[in-house]
C-alpha cells in the first residue's frame, strides 16, 4: 500500500512540475512579447514619418523621367514632327548651338537621345553657378529650352529623400531611421509568429474582423507582405548614407585605384561627374580618382588622323558596343571624356552592363575602360541593388516598386490609426505605449 502511495505521489508531483513549467514559460512569453511590443512602437515612433516620407518621394523620384516629365515638359522632350528621311546634325554642330545659345555657360556634359523622338540633352553650369538642363532638337540643332536641374520636381524630391533638407544632419536622421527599421521589422515578425496560429492561416487575413481587430490584422498581414522589399529598401538605402554607405560599404566595395597601372590620375573622383543633387555615377566609382589627360599613357582609343571631340568620342563609344550613354566633358586641362552608361542615371536598365569609359582630351587613347565584370562582390549586389531600389531594372520592377511604397504608406498610417484606438478615451494625444511587462 505504502508503495501504490508513493507511485501516486510521484505522479501528482511531476503533473505538478509540469504544470509550473507551463505557466512559467507562458509567463515568460508573454514578457517578452510585451517587452518586443514596446519596443516596436517606440522604434515606429522615429521610424513611420520618415517611412512616409521616403515611400512618397521615392513614388515622385521613380515615376517622375518615364511619366511626369513628359506631362510638365511636353515642348522640351518631345521634338516636334520631322520627316522619316531625316538624320542627325552632328554632335559637336549641337554642340555649338548651345554654345551660341548660352554664351556666359560651360557645357558639362551631354546625354545622346534614347529615341529618334527624344531631343539630346546638355548640361550647363552657369555663370551663377546653377546646373542647366538644355534640350536640343538633333535634327536641327535648335535649341528647345533649358531647365534648371536643381530646381526640378525630381530634384526637389531627391533631395527630401535624401536629407530632409538638413544637410549633414538630415542624412544622419535617415540612416538612422533606416537602422531602426530593422529593429521594427524583426519585432514585427515575432508579434506575428507570436500571436498566429500555425499552418496557411497564418498568411490570411482575417477579413471578418472589425474595429481596432481589423486594422490590427491589416497592419499584420501589410507588414508581412512587404518586410522583405522593405529590407531591401533599407539596406541599399544604406548605401547612400554618409556613415555606413561612405564610411563602410561604399570603402569596402569601391573600385580599387591601382587598376590604373601607372596612368596619371587627377585630384577630382568620379563623384565630381555627378551634376548637382543628381547622382549619376555608379556607386562604387564615386570615391575612384578619374584618370588625368596630358601624356602619352593609355591604350590606343580615337585614331591619330581624327580630332578629339565629341563626334569622335560617341563615335568611337559606339563603335565599341555602347549605345545609350552620356559624355562628360573634360573639366580642366588635365580632364578626360567620360562616357558612362549606368542605371544610377538611368541610361540602361541592366545593372550588368555597367561601364565607364575614359579617353584623354588630347590623345584619345583609353585611360580607363570599367565594367560590370571587374567590380567586387559587394559592388556587384550593390550595383543590382540600387536599380531595384530606384525602379529602373524593367517596367515590372518601376510598377512593383510604385505598388510597394503605397502598401509602406498604407502600413505606416495603420500603424497611426492602431496607435489612437488603441489608447484609453480620456488620454487625448498622449503618447500611450504599450504597457511594461510584469516581471
Amino acid at each position: 500500500m505504502s508503495h501504490s502511495t508513493s507511485g501516486i505521489a510521484s505522479i501528482n508531483g511531476s503533473a505538478t512540475d509540469t504544470l509550473e513549467k507551463s505557466h512559467s514559460d507562458s509567463a515568460m512569453h508573454k514578457r517578452r512579447y510585451m517587452t518586443l511590443w514596446r519596443i516596436h512602437f517606440f522604434a515606429g515612433l522615429y521610424v513611420v514619418p520618415f517611412m512616409l516620407m521616403l515611400s512618397i518621394t521615392g513614388i515622385i523620384m521613380m515615376l517622375y523621367t518615364p511619366v511626369l516629365e513628359p506631362l510638365l515638359h511636353p515642348n522640351l522632350v518631345k521634338l516636334p514632327a520631322h520627316e522619316a528621311s531625316a538624320s542627325y546634325q552632328t554632335w559637336e554642330q549641337q554642340r555649338h548651338a548651345v554654345s551660341l545659345q548660352y554664351p556666359d555657360a560651360t557645357i558639362k556634359q551631354m546625354i545622346v537621345p534614347h529615341a529618334p523622338s527624344e531631343p539630346t540633352r546638355f548640361v550647363l553650369s552657369t555663370a551663377e553657378g546653377a546646373n542647366q538642363l538644355t534640350f536640343v532638337d538633333p535634327y536641327t540643332s535648335q535649341v528647345l529650352g533649358s531647365l534648371n536641374q536643381d530646381d526640378t520636381l525630381y530634384a526637389w524630391a531627391d533631395n527630401i529623400h535624401g536629407t530632409i533638407l538638413l544637410g549633414s544632419w538630415g542624412d544622419a536622421m535617415i540612416e538612422l531611421a533606416a537602422i531602426l527599421t530593422f529593429v521594427m521589422l524583426f519585432t514585427g515578425v515575432y508579434l506575428w509568429t507570436a500571436r498566429r496560429r500555425t499552418g496557411l492561416s497564418q498568411w490570411k487575413p482575417h477579413w471578418k474582423r472589425k474595429g481596432r481587430s481589423l486594422w490590427r490584422e491589416l497592419h499584420t498581414m501589410t507588414g508581412v507582405y512587404v518586410a522583405m522589399a522593405l529590407l531591401l529598401f533599407a539596406i541599399t538605402g544604406l548605401s547612400w548614407t554618409g556613415i555606413t554607405g561612405a564610411k563602410v560599404l561604399q570603402a569596402w566595395g569601391s573600385f580599387p585605384a591601382g587598376v590604373y597601372d601607372g596612368i596619371p590620375t587627377s585630384e577630382l573622383t568620379h563623384a565630381d561627374l555627378n551634376p548637382g543633387v543628381h547622382e549619376e555615377v555608379p556607386w562604387n566609382l564615386e570615391q575612384l580618382p578619374l584618370p588625368a589627360s596630358g601624356s602619352l599613357a593609355g591604350l590606343p582609343g580615337i585614331p591619330k588622323t581624327q580630332p578629339v571631340n565629341l563626334d569622335t568620342v560617341v563615335s568611337y563609344a559606339r563603335d565599341n558596343g555602347m549605345t545609350y550613354f552620356r559624355v562628360n566633358l573634360p573639366k580642366s586641362e588635365t580632364g578626360v571624356y567620360s562616357v558612362m552608361a549606368a542605371t544610377m542615371s538611368r541610361d540602361i536598365t541592366d545593372a550588368t552592363q555597367d561601364r565607364s569609359l575614359h579617353l584623354d582630351q588630347y590623345t584619345g587613347n583609353v585611360l580607363a575602360d570599367i565594367t560590370f565584370d571587374e567590380y567586387g562582390l559587394m559592388a556587384k549586389a550593390m550595383a543590382i541593388g540600387i536599380p531595384l531600389h530606384m525602379g529602373t531594372w524593367t517596367k515590372l520592377n518601376l510598377v512593383i516598386n510604385t505598388v510597394l511604397c503605397l502598401l509602406i504608406i498604407f502600413l505606416s498610417v495603420g500603424g497611426y490609426v492602431l496607435w489612437w484606438k488603441r489608447r484609453p478615451t480620456k488620454a487625448g494625444f498622449k503618447l500611450v505605449p504599450p504597457p511594461k511587462a510584469k516581471s
